[in-house]
């Protein structure tokens, strides 16, 4: 859990005592439930989710309820009520364990590096890029490496998923060589495999935030494919490689050999020219296979995703939307499928099924027992085979 929640629980904790004369409203009020709480609370109920899911050991009318209270909980969410969304998704999450959530025991301070803050190790990254010419052929690079540096702060927001779940010591220990790299002259990202968070320049100068997992499959001659995954309204960049099933999607990129990225979908969504940046972004870097270009979108992610199959349907193999997604008329357009989950009270398996008809060629699918946010991971299941199976 952040270590910002952490402090502000022991400020409540160990404030004084309140006397008799104090009223309510002088009161010691809750801590803030921050979207580090979210993503944690949403992270145990989608890893119990999928651990009883992948051991057949869920019944239908369980599956049924759990995904009725997650769903309950999205409104909660989407209504901004923080709170009440945390405890329905606990619920859920004991629905399917047994047990009632452990709050994570407490922190101590801010983050440090070999006995010094973590923003000293920022601050010199910083400077040594500061003098790296930022106008050539190592922009990009240089963009990427500047934001990664940022995200060594001495206390991580926990409003920002890209400072609390990254791992300082490891990023310390990458920023070391790219930052060399990058004073030789060199992009420190070609070739580079691995799972990483960066940013990108798109259309416009406008910056993109991205999760990037590059197998180590692609550090070889043949050319390797692409997964663009985006994620629904409320997420982040981050989702579909930490949760979403337990991360089964960049799992199954790398057994296809897919580079998966994961863009910032209220970003990257909003101009297909984005997309164009990306897509010339890797192909500095790696050996794309451009008749292997795969897009998976979920809730507003589906939008995103129908909206660039009908933009850019040539640059497409085929695209899987879950829960959401709007009609592909375009000619030319790449094979879609679109997929409903039953129990859907957020965006109706029907309004799924109406795109899907009004798509011609598209394949549509019911999930049974499921509702709005868990079916995800069923989804990347049932959508990477399929989509592997066509290509441009």
């Amino acid at each position: 859990m952040s270590i910002l929640l952490r402090v502000a629980t022991a400020a409540v904790l160990f404030a004084p005592a309140l006397s008799w004369a104090q009223t309510p409203a002088t009161a010691p009020v809750a801590p803030k439930v921050t979207r580090a709480d979210l993503a944690a609370a949403y992270m145990r109920v989608d890893a119990a989710y999928t651990k009883r899911e992948t051991a057949k050991s869920i019944s239908d009318s369980l599956r049924a309820q759990v995904n009725r209270t997650v769903d309950r909980a999205a409104l909660s969410f989407f209504a901004g009520q923080f709170a009440a969304a945390v405890n329905t998704i606990d619920a859920a999450a004991a629905q399917l364990t047994g047990v009632a959530t452990t709050p994570s025991p407490p922190s101590t301070g801010p983050r440090s590096l070999n006995g010094a803050p973590v923003s000293a190790a920022r601050d010199e990254y910083l400077a040594r890029l500061a003098v790296v010419d930022s106008t050539g052929p190592l922009a990009q690079a240089l963009l990427s490496t500047r934001e990664r540096a940022k995200l060594l702060v001495d206390v991580p927001s926990p409003e920002r998923s890209a400072e609390f779940l990254n791992d300082p010591a490891r990023l310390f220990r990458d920023l070391a060589r790219e930052v060399s790299v990058l004073e030789r002259g060199r992009d420190p990202y070609i070739g580079l495999v691995g799972d990483y968070w960066r940013v990108y320049r798109g259309a416009n100068s406008v910056l993109v935030p991205m999760r990037i997992v590059v197998p180590p499959s692609a550090n070889v001659r043949k050319p390797v494919g692409v997964l663009l995954v985006l994620h629904g309204a409320g997420g982040d960049e981050n989702m579909f490689v930490d949760a979403y099933g337990s991360g089964i999607a960049p799992q199954l990129a790398a057994e296809q050999r897919l580079i998966l990225v994961s863009p910032k979908t209220d970003i990257f969504g909003t101009t297909p020219e984005h997309f164009d940046a990306l897509m010339a972004l890797l192909r500095n870097e790696f050996r794309i296979d451009s008749t292997r270009v795969y897009v998976i979108g979920h809730s507003m992610g589906a939008g995103a995703a129908a909206r660039l199959a009908q933009a850019r349907p040539s640059q497409i193999a085929a695209v899987a939307l879950l829960a959401g997604g709007s009609p592909i008329t375009v000619a030319n357009a790449p094979p879609s499928l679109f997929v409903g989950a039953e129990l859907d009270g957020i965006i109706p398996a029907a309004r799924v099924e109406a795109a899907a008809k009004a798509s011609p060629g598209a394949t549509y699918e019911l999930f049974r027992y499921e509702g709005h946010l868990l079916m995800v991971g069923h989804g990347v299941r049932r959508a990477v085979p399929w989509l592997v199976t066509h290509t441009r």
